[in-house]
């Protein structure tokens, strides 16, 4: 079971009509797809003719701690169609913020309500409203892909900083980790204008960016207006072909990865002659840092958890050390330095990476 939370802070950007049509084009393509409503406004549970559920039986019971109101997130699932089910939301979810603010565990409470309901799907997408507050953290925690819709505007990029910036937190403080991927929507091909901006997203996103394009749509608009998904409303449009498109796309992602580790785990099940282990270099990894109460080195060589393994040594000239025994190949990492992520300043050697921040690199 995947689970992909849908999010961009910027509202207008197609995050609703993503989600909807997404989740609608993965269950004509046969698998069994959970679409949670974790935006007060309830725009996908209007999509979908859900709005008018029972308003017991919502995101917000899920979730709460309210013992009177809180109920099992199986008990809130409703059938839309074949292969699609929902859980609506409603205007009571705004309120959970306040309710659970004391609540150590009020960023997990999402994930702990899927993990303990058990359930049979393929994919769980969430509907995460346009903001980076606490419900958006709640989604981006539990899930394991953030699927980013930038539309062709000038302000198209302006909150994905955060956003980036949000999941780089995430992994520092939980060591949770999941996959970006931005798609273009609301994409006009008639005007220069959607292609410069295409132009400038896909040199942001790079590798993170999906092929997939969601043109603009009359049937998108019609369809949601008539609370069904766009797959439902008219199969030939133009918004419908669109979001088949990127449902095949992840489709094949998934294909791919499966395929990929199938390749890993078959030479454990070969006999295979032996092989020369390979030569553990020790480096030491430094930092001037004579004001600082704690350090720690992550990177891909431990998962980039932050835990006493990972904590450096202070000597007695306010240097900090860290020794390293490294396999040869390359190595992405950082130091967090009193809860600060920074790079090695020490080291030139640095690369982009997915939250639009640098890594220190090291090769052996």
């Amino acid at each position: 079971m995947k689970i992909i939370a849908i999010t961009n802070q910027k509202g207008g950007c197609g995050k609703t009509t993503t989600a909807i049509n997404l989740s609608a084009a993965l269950a004509s393509a046969g698998k069994k797809i959970l679409l949670i409503d974790l935006d007060p406004q309830s725009h996908a549970s209007f999509g979908l003719g859900a709005n008018l559920q029972a308003v017991d039986k919502s995101t917000y019971n899920a979730l709460t701690d309210n013992e009177e109101k809180r109920r099992k997130l199986s008990d809130c699932i409703t059938n839309i169609c074949q292969n699609l089910d929902m859980v609506s939301s409603n205007i009571l979810l705004s309120t959970l913020e306040q309710e659970l603010k004391d609540k150590d565990d009020a960023v997990s409470k999402l994930r702990e309500a899927i993990s303990s309901a058990k359930l049979d799907y393929n994919y769980i997408i969430i509907d995460c409203p346009p903001s980076l507050g606490f419900l958006t953290f709640n989604a981006l925690r539990a899930a394991e892909m953030v699927l980013v819709p930038i539309d062709m505007s000038a302000f198209s990029l302006m909150g994905v900083g955060k956003l980036l910036g949000m999941l780089e937190l995430i992994k520092v403080k939980i060591g949770h980790s999941p996959a970006i991927n931005a798609v273009a929507t609301l994409f006009d091909n008639r005007t220069k204008y959607s292609h410069t901006m295409l132009t400038e997203i896909k040199s942001f996103f790079r590798d993170q960016m999906l092929r997939t394009v969601i043109r603009t749509s009359v049937a998108l608009k019609k369809a949601a207006a008539n609370g069904i998904s766009v797959i439902q409303f008219d199969k030939s449009s133009n918004g419908a072909i669109d979001h088949i498109a990127l449902a095949n796309e992840l489709l094949e992602a998934e294909g791919a990865k499966e395929f990929e580790k199938a390749l890993r785990e078959l030479p454990m099940a070969l006999p295979s002659p032996a092989i020369q282990e390979p030569v553990n270099k020790e480096v030491d990894f430094t930092v001037n840092a004579p004001d600082a109460r704690e350090i720690y080195l992550v990177g891909d060589f431990n998962h980039w958890k932050i835990n006493e393994e990972s904590r450096l040594a202070r000597l007695d000239d306010g240097k900090w050390v860290k020794k390293m025994g490294l396999e040869p190949g390359k190595y992405r990492y950082k130091f967090v330095v009193d809860g600060e992520w920074t790079i090695d300043n020490h080291n030139t050697d640095r690369e982009q990476n997915a939250f639009g921040t640098f890594d220190s690199i090291i090769k052996l």
